[in-house]
């Protein structure tokens, strides 16, 4: 995990700290590719540090590799209050 993954975690965590929330507003802040927030977000999931759900029905809150919410897990609250 890179500074940019805990980033990611912070973020979601700011903009959303009770509930999954389309990674495209979380890349309101982040200010990344989509492509690349797309593939970490993969990378934090098998991590276990974030899960996510895929839509079946892409909208413009939507990533191009279908993901539509995120949020952190437990092992990401923690790894950010170790790491953050």
């Amino acid at each position: 995990m890179d500074t940019i993954d805990l980033d990611i975690l912070k973020a979601i965590e700011t903009v959303s700290p009770k509930r999954a929330i389309s990674p495209v507003k979380v890349n309101e802040v982040l200010k990344l590719d989509e492509v690349e927030l797309g593939d970490r977000l993969m990378k934090l999931r098998k991590s276990g540090h974030v899960d996510i759900l895929i839509s079946d029905y892409p909208s413009s809150l939507t990533l191009p590799n279908a993901i539509s919410k995120v949020f952190v897990t437990e092992l990401g609250r923690k790894t950010l209050k170790e790491k953050g």
